[in-house]
């Protein structure tokens, strides 16, 4: 869901066999001990080492691509560089500040399960990390994915709110086609979302903001005027940096447009 370094195109994102056993690792001890704001993963010296490296050079490239608004949230929830942040920790602050719980899941939840719940405030995570040879890169989304994307925008009551309206509109959605839809404006919104701030773009999407090489490459990408239409109407690929990205004058449209979607949906 979020870029890899300049061999991505030629490894196709694949996941390597150490990598691979660790989150078979990790997917049994969620399985035994998981549930809200719960913590049944302990990390090694070198998953720590990997959170701190790519926690660092995120935070130094947000400085000048994030939007005013997620930066806000980030001091609103700061994450520890030194170490892997702690589920009980983070979802206990999380839930004091917008209401919102983390839910350790064992791998990808079903396209309904994972919005369906943010209409409960709870935000499905997986907790393994990227794989180090591609610590730019996750073809599926990992703890930097959910936590420096997902969970630190959650920190934000507008973001929040804007979240429990995606996950009502899934839970009422009457068809795959709605749910589909949904889905669309989620990811070229919520994952991916640029915006306009002091004549430049700013990025605020999760998957965009949880991923040096994707924010390396913002300025080859193609812009768009922000539609939701044309949201729904467009293919995307997270096994590869994104081509095509749509960009609000403000976050105040954005969440307007998303809002009357949303209740139309």
């Amino acid at each position: 869901m979020t870029p890899a370094n300049e061999h991505r195109a030629e490894t196709g994102g694949r996941i390597d066999e150490p990598c691979a056993r660790r989150r078979r690792e990790i997917t049994q001890a969620i399985r035994r001990a998981g549930g809200l704001n719960s913590h049944p993963v302990t990390y090694s010296t070198e998953e720590d080492e990997l959170w701190g490296t790519m926690v660092s050079k995120l935070n130094a490239m947000h400085s000048r691509v994030a939007s005013s608004r997620y930066l806000r949230a980030k001091e609103r929830l700061p994450l520890p560089v030194t170490h892997t942040p702690r589920i009980d920790d983070l979802g206990r602050r999380l839930n004091n500040l917008t209401g919102f719980r983390l839910l350790p899941v064992d791998g990808l939840a079903p396209v309904r399960d994972f919005y369906g719940r943010f209409g409960d405030d709870i935000f499905s995570t997986t907790m393994y990390l990227r794989c180090p040879s591609q610590p730019h890169y996750s073809p599926e989304p990992d703890m930097l994915h959910e936590l420096v994307g997902h969970v630190v925008m959650l920190a934000d009551p507008q973001f929040a709110d804007l979240y429990r309206l995606f996950g009502k509109a899934a839970n009422n959605a009457t068809s795959e086609q709605d749910l589909q839809a949904i889905s669309q404006v989620f990811w070229f919104t919520m994952e991916t979302g640029l915006v306009q701030e002091d004549g430049r773009t700013k990025a605020y999407g999760a998957a965009l903001l949880s991923s040096s090489g994707e924010l390396a490459k913002l300025d080859s990408c193609l812009v768009e005027e922000f539609s939701i239409q044309e949201m729904i109407a467009s293919d995307y690929d997270i096994s590869t940096y994104q081509g095509r990205l749509f960009v609000a004058q403000s976050v105040e449209q954005m969440v307007s447009e998303v809002r009357s979607f949303l209740a139309r949906a």
